[in-house]
């Protein structure tokens, strides 16, 4: 919606919501929605789905990403909804679920040290 109409005015999400930010449209913010976290999240779909090596890091980024920005996005708007509150904690349970599947695969950065040359 934010791409159609960056005004906000289709929506009905006035652009003075924004005052606080860096931004006097949606259009940036919905580029970014589309972009990063929608096509983040199909990238990250489709690399599951193939069993692709780096699936569970892309999925652990976009859900760290979506906390980051669900943040990002109260503060500007000065509110916390509903909606607010069930994203970021999808985001928080992408990103425990990909820490867990990265420790059970052995794929967690700090467990590829070689084991026999402990300090």
């Amino acid at each position: 919606m934010a791409l159609v109409d960056p005004s906000g005015a289709l929506y009905g999400a006035p652009t003075d919501m924004m005052k606080i930010g860096p931004f006097t449209s949606f259009l940036i913010p919905g580029l970014f929605l589309f972009f990063v976290l929608g096509l983040g999240h199909i990238v990250s779909f489709i690399f599951m789905k193939r069993k692709l090596k780096f699936h569970v890091y892309i999925s652990g980024g976009v859900g760290c990403i979506l906390m980051a920005w669900i943040l990002i996005q109260c503060y500007i708007l000065q509110a916390i909804a509903l909606i607010h509150v069930i994203f970021f904690l999808i985001g928080l349970f992408e990103s425990i679920i990909a820490l867990y599947m990265l420790i059970q695969l052995k794929q967690f950065p700090f467990t590829k040290k070689d084991q026999s040359q402990s300090i």
